[in-house]
């Protein structure tokens, strides 16, 4: 990110890396969030019933965050069936 950047470009480059940091907390909170509920439950035989649904939430989430990371960089799923043919 440079000085001479319009202002529009040096907007988009923010959003894209909190877009990146976004999506980095939520993989390590779902990754330790299901951590905790494993020990909890081989351990102290109960775990927090609140922890399954929130996992549930943030997956979602973070593969709309994905998709559009993968958007982005031009990484997205593309199906050529028809291109290969004209």
């Amino acid at each position: 990110m440079t000085a001479d950047q319009p202002p529009w470009k040096r907007a988009l480059n923010l959003l894209h890396h909190l877009e990146d940091a976004l999506i980095a907390l939520l993989l390590l909170g779902m990754l330790g969030l299901a951590i905790t509920q494993i020990i909890m439950r081989e351990l102290l035989h109960s775990g927090l019933p609140w922890i399954d649904p929130l996992l549930r939430i943030a997956v979602l989430w973070l593969g709309l965050l994905g998709a559009l990371l993968a958007t982005r960089l031009d990484r997205h799923i593309e199906i050529n069936l028809i291109s290969h043919w004209v």
